[in-house]
C-alpha cells in the first residue's frame, strides 16, 4: 500500500474538515455550545494541527474551543506559524508567552500578545458565547476551569465524549491507520532480517525505528529486547549480544499524520525448544481465535475469555492477562479495551489492535500482535506478514 504525496495532502485537509464537522454535529445532538479540548489527540482531531511541542510534553498547554461557527485555539506563541501553516485562521490563534516570527506576513509575531495561557484563553473566551460546555478537565490547569466555570453552573467532562466520538473511525482515518501498519509491519521485516548472533537488542531496534521513519512514520514505541530481558514488557534495548537459543521480541509502533501503529512479533535466534514451540503456538491460537469471534455487538470480556480459554486449550495454563487487545487511533490506547470485565458491546467502524503476550521472567517472553478494522462482516485484519514464530537462522 502506498499513499501519494497530493492525494496524502488534500485527504489530510478533507479529513480535518469532516472530523470537525462530526464534533459540531455531535455537540448539536447532545445541546453543547461549547467543547474545550487539550489533549494532543483531540487538539489534532478539533483543528487539524499536531503541535511538535505536544508530541514531546503531554502536559503541554494549550487548548482548542469549538462553537457551532467559532474554532479557536489557544497555544504558547512557537505554534503560532507552524498552526496558520497548518490551516488556523491567524486571528482565531491567541499565542502566550514570549516567541516571536519575523517580517510582515499574517504568520508573523514581532510583540507578546498575551503573557499566560489564562490571559489568552480569556480572551478567546470572550469572543464566543455559549453556557453549556464540555471541556477536558484532566489536561487544563485550574484557572481554565475556573474561567469555564463562571459561564455555566456545572462543566461536562469532555474526555470520554471525544473518545466515544473518535471510536468509529471515518474512511481516510482508516486508511491513515493501515498505512501506518503497513510502515511498522515492514520495520519489523527488516529488524528480524537484520538480527543474527553476535547482533545487540539495541542495534536491531536501531533498524526497525529507521525503517519506520524511512516510510514516513515517527517512531514512538520501539521495544525490542532479546535473551531474558524478553520477559520485562515495556523495556529498552540494550547492548547485550543476541545468542543463540534467544528469543527477540518486537512490540512497536509509530505515529503517521498523527495516527498510531502498534504491533508485535517473536522471533527466535536459531531452533525453537519444545517449550518455546508449544507456548508461541498456544499464544497464536489465541489471538487467531479472537480474530475469529470479534465482530459487531459481541462483549469486550466475551473476546477476552475467547482468547485466554483457547490459549490454554492449547498448553499455556494459567494465562494470566489483564488485556487482549485495545481499541487505536490517534492514541494507541483508545476506548475501549479488551478486559475481563468490560462490558462494552464493540461497534463497526472501531479499529482494534488484538495481542497475547506472555512475559515469564528467568525464561523470556513471548507476544504476537495484530491491528485492524471491525467490520460488520468480520475483522479486517491491515497487518498480513507472518504470524509464526520466526526462525534467525544460526
Amino acid at each position: 500500500m502506498t499513499l501519494d504525496r497530493s492525494a496524502l495532502a488534500a485527504g489530510l485537509a478533507a479529513l480535518a474538515a469532516e472530523r470537525l464537522a462530526r464534533i459540531r454535529t455531535r455537540m448539536a445532538e447532545d445541546g453543547l455550545d461549547v467543547v474545550v479540548v487539550a489533549s494532543p489527540e483531540n487538539v489534532l482531531y478539533a483543528t487539524g494541527y499536531e503541535s511538535m511541542g505536544a508530541t514531546i510534553n503531554r502536559r503541554y498547554s494549550y487548548a482548542a474551543v469549538v462553537t457551532a461557527g467559532d474554532l479557536l485555539m489557544v497555544a504558547p506563541a512557537a505554534d503560532f506559524a507552524p498552526a496558520i501553516d497548518a490551516g488556523l485562521a491567524p486571528d482565531a490563534i491567541y499565542p502566550f508567552g514570549t516567541f516571536f516570527f519575523s517580517g510582515d506576513t499574517p504568520a508573523a509575531l514581532t510583540s507578546v500578545r498575551h503573557a499566560t495561557f489564562e490571559e489568552a484563553f480569556a480572551a478567546a473566551l470572550a469572543r464566543i458565547g455559549g453556557r453549556r460546555i464540555a471541556a477536558e478537565s484532566a489536561f487544563l490547569p485550574k484557572g481554565i476551569l475556573d474561567a469555564l466555570a463562571t459561564r455555566t453552573e456545572r462543566v461536562c467532562d469532555a474526555s470520554g465524549w471525544m473518545l466515544a466520538l473518535r471510536s468509529r473511525k471515518l474512511n481516510f482515518e482508516v486508511e491513515l491507520l493501515r498505512y501506518t501498519t503497513v510502515i511498522t509491519e515492514k520495520a519489523i521485516e527488516a529488524g528480524i532480517a537484520a538480527a543474527a548472533v553476535g547482533v545487540t537488542d539495541k542495534e536491531v531496534a536501531s533498524v526497525v525505528a529507521s525503517q519506520m521513519a524511512l516510510g514516513g512514520g515517527l517512531p514512538r514505541n520501539v521495544t525490542v529486547v532479546g535473551g531474558l530481558r524478553s520477559a520485562l514488557a515495556d523495556a529498552m534495548s540494550t547492548d547485550r549480544p543476541l545468542k543463540r537459543g534467544d528469543l527477540l521480541r518486537f512490540d512497536v509502533g509509530c505515529s503517521f499524520n498523527g495516527y498510531k501503529s502498534d504491533m508485535a512479533r517473536t522471533a527466535v535466534i536459531g531452533e525453537p525448544t519444545p517449550a518455546q514451540a508449544m507456548r508461541y503456538a498456544a499464544l497464536l491460537a489465541g489471538l487467531e481465535a479472537e480474530i475469529a469471534f470479534i465482530r459487531p455487538g459481541v462483549r469486550a470480556r466475551e473476546v477476552f475469555a475467547t482468547a485466554v480459554r483457547t490459549v490454554e486449550a492449547n498448553g499455556l495454563a494459567p494465562f494470566r492477562r489483564q488485556h487482549v487487545g485495545h481499541a487505536i487511533g490517534m492514541a494507541v490506547y483508545e476506548y475501549p479495551v479488551i478486559t475481563p470485565d468490560s462490558d462494552e458491546a464493540l461497534q463497526a467502524g472501531s479499529t482494534f489492535c488484538l495481542e497475547t503476550p506472555y512475559y515469564e521472567p528467568g525464561w523470556g517472553g513471548m507476544m504476537v500482535e495484530d491491528t485492524g478494522l471491525l467490520t460488520e462482516s468480520g475483522f479486517d485484519l491491515f497487518s498480513t506478514i507472518d504470524r509464526s514464530l520466526r526462525i534467525v537462522p544460526v
